[in-house]
């Protein structure tokens, strides 16, 4: 412990030398601070001709209050698995499973390293004011994990804005309540953003079991609380510091399966991540050195299993990037970065601490002119323990006519084992090799327009990808199960993606549609025989569909969103699977002004069919419920 508490201090000592140092530092060119917002990331830069999908700011609005996963669900063609309401949900991308994509929080690394996944029921979409699903392979700029896609949470701070203030009530029939604030306000150097929102949700609805009969979900409660914080200060005309804090903790109850007869599991976490970064954006240059601290707690307790265990995970990482602009067209970006881990878990031999690094190297190309860019990315990620494969990148996006591009990319990706996979007793193996991939994709957009009244933009993005050595936890001689480098998976697809914008009669409004094809198939017959080769892995539907609608005339507003999942495989064989089900969802509201305020009323009806079903097997779902929240604005 006092070992990690002095690289912690080490860490922030050096962080603040390094600034102190550069900002000692003369240079030419002096930028305007009114209202500007200083930023000097890498993804924005680097990440040129990949897919992104930006979650609409119409939709972030409306559903206000959501967890992330059930915004997803709704609003992207990517699978998500649900172990029930107020059970976890990790995302899956391209056919990937829920430890090779990556979740970011202004460029900080959220996923568990004990676990390799983050569960997106417990963070609620009301903290962020920008979320975005970037897809493809992504380890030559982002590092460990992001084999299938990332998911990026971000809050855009506003300079010489008075304060904005909201207060968000609801719930629904299932006995769920949500309450949050928000607070927006800055002046011409400081700018600041905080919210908090709190859940509480028995999860007790009625569902069909498999005899027949009508039960109600039990032992289900979840409470949740969430509070984020982050603040900028521009130094001078170059220079920036800002900070960020979120405390977020979960209390729920873990419900029986429908194979279980009752359950007194109880599981409680709490994760309190803070950061500090300084900017700084010269007139062809710039730096960004960001430390970031994370503490992660979890306890877990069935009186009937005589079990109380505790886990405790502490994570140090530290980013410094520089850009050099040579001109219009060249832009070189070059990075390291550390990580510290230290993980205190009860089926471990003891603490274990991890160390990993890397270096970074980008070149960007972009020709105004002729709207042609490209990217070529180089990392080299250094772990202890483990050889980590080079990892190359390389995209280009480039115009074919005035209202259509293509793209194609190619890059070699890797996952690091997770700790459990590592350390746990009984089966962990600390001889596993990182997992490796090698992506394409290509992609063509079309943009359409008629008139000043209707723009469509229509996608359409191919994908292949080879992963080697796949971590997979199968049983032993001594019918214990342990993982091993066991998989060759071959993931393949096709993603269509159109949105159109209207105005016709006073009435502004959007459709939205996506739909994602997604093979994913074991390439090797080692780990399970033959009977598994060329299977669709578990939980990887092969369709999946979302549609969205919405249309507002005045203070009145509506939206549409339909969802349709394939049947997914519980069975590595694919001998057994789930149906595929399809979901609707209504939201229709009203804006109401005063003087001093805005109110705006909402009602929802979710899963309006009243469609039975299961993500995950064996793990209800709700049918029907009916819900309202208000929101006020001051």
């Amino acid at each position: 412990m006092l070992e990690f508490m002095i690289r912690r201090v080490i860490v922030f000592f050096l962080f603040s030398i390094l600034a102190l140092k550069i900002s000692a530092q003369q240079y030419d060119s002096i930028h305007s601070i009114e209202g500007v917002e200083i930023k000097a990331d890498k993804i924005s830069l680097f990440l040129v001709g990949m897919k992104i999908q930006k979650i609409d700011s119409t939709v972030l609005s409306i559903r206000q209050g959501a967890s992330i996963a059930s915004l997803l669900s709704e609003q992207s063609p990517v699978f998500l698995r649900t172990y029930s309401p107020g059970g976890i949900s990790t995302l899956s991308v391209r056919g990937t499973n829920s430890s090779q994509s990556g979740v970011f929080w202004n460029g900080i690394n959220l996923t568990q390293p004990n676990m390799g996944m983050t569960d997106l029921s417990r963070i609620s979409s009301f903290g962020f004011s920008e979320i975005s699903l970037q897809s493809g392979g992504a380890s030559a700029l982002l590092g460990s994990g992001v084999l299938g896609g990332s998911l990026q949470l971000s809050n855009a701070m506003k300079f010489s804005t008075p304060v904005q203030s909201s207060i968000l009530l609801g719930g629904s029939t299932i006995g769920q309540m949500t309450g949050g604030m928000k607070l927006n306000t800055g002046n011409t150097r400081l700018a600041y953003s905080g919210s908090l929102v709190g859940e509480w949700n028995p999860n007790d609805f009625k569902y069909t079991d498999y005899s027949g009969n009508r039960k109600k979900l039990e032992h289900a409660l979840s409470q949740s609380l969430s509070t984020i914080h982050q603040a900028e200060y521009i130094l001078n005309p170059k220079q920036s510091l800002s900070a960020g804090f979120w405390f977020q903790t979960t209390d729920r109850q873990i419900p029986p399966t429908m194979t279980m007869t009752s359950s007194d599991q109880q599981q409680w976490d709490q994760a309190i991540r803070s950061s500090l970064q300084w900017t700084y954006l010269g007139g062809n240059q710039s730096f960004l050195v960001r430390s970031s601290f994370i503490d992660e707690k979890e306890r877990y307790q069935s009186k009937n299993s005589n079990l109380d265990e505790f886990y405790h995970l502490n994570t140090i990482q530290t980013e410094f990037e520089f850009k050099r602009y040579f001109n219009t067209k060249f832009t070189l970006g070059t990075g390291a970065s550390t990580r510290l881990i230290r993980a205190d878990v009860p089926y471990y031999d003891g603490i274990k601490n991890q160390n990993e690094g890397s270096v970074w190297l980008a070149l960007a190309y972009i020709q105004t002119g002729t709207g042609i860019k490209s990217v070529l990315n180089l990392r080299q990620d250094f772990t202890e323990g483990f050889k980590i494969p080079f990892c190359p990148s390389f995209n280009v996006e480039a115009p074919v006519s005035k209202r259509a591009k293509v793209s194609f990319g190619v890059s070699r990706n890797f996952r690091v084992p997770t700790m459990n996979d590592l350390y746990w007793i009984p089966g962990g193996n600390p001889d596993l090799l990182p997992e490796s991939s090698w992506n394409i994709q290509a992609g063509a957009a079309y943009i359409y327009q008629k008139g000043e009244n209707i723009q469509s933009k229509i996608t359409l993005d191919f994908y292949s990808l080879l992963i080697d050595n796949l971590i997979q936890w199968v049983p032993g001689t001594s019918v214990i199960w342990s993982p091993q480098n066991v998989q060759k998976v071959w993931s393949r697809g096709v993603e269509v993606s159109s949105k159109t914008d209207f105005a016709i009669y006073g009435i502004k409004g959007y459709f939205r549609l996506g739909y994602n094809y997604t093979p994913s198939t074991n390439r090797d017959t080692t780990s399970n025989g033959a009977g598994v080769q060329n299977k669709q892995l578990i939980y990887i539907p092969l369709h999946k569909i979302v549609e969205t609608f919405y249309a507002g005339k005045g203070k009145y507003y509506t939206m549409f969103s339909y969802s349709l999942t394939g049947k997914r495989y519980v069975q590595s064989d694919n001998e057994k699977f789930l149906p595929a089900y399809s979901l609707l969802d209504i939201y229709a509201g009203a804006n109401f002004k005063t003087t001093k305020s805005n109110f705006r009323l909402q009602a929802e009806i979710r899963n309006l069919m009243n469609k039975t079903y299961q993500s995950v097997l064996y793990y209800p779902e709700p049918g029907i419920s009916f819900s309202i929240n208000l929101l006020i604005s001051l």
